[in-house]
């Protein structure tokens, strides 16, 4: 299992979204720092396609859902 302990004082910005550093503990209780998507600050896209994807969601088939009414 994975712990997420979140960590707002630095930020950085890449083309089209704002990233954290957030520190995980891996299966076997080592700590590592990973950058993870604060934000979405522009289009995104998947398979060509525009995508307008969730931030946060309480599983990964509702992380995947796109906003984009059509």
């Amino acid at each position: 299992m994975i712990h997420f302990t979140e960590n707002f004082n630095k930020k950085i910005f890449t083309t089209g979204a704002f990233l954290q550093p957030m520190q995980i503990k891996d299966v076997n209780g080592n700590n590592l720092w990973v950058w993870t998507v604060e934000r979405f600050e522009d289009t995104s896209f998947c398979d060509g396609q525009e995508y307008n994807p969730v931030e946060v969601a309480k599983s990964l088939e509702g992380l995947l859902i796109n906003t984009i009414t059509e």
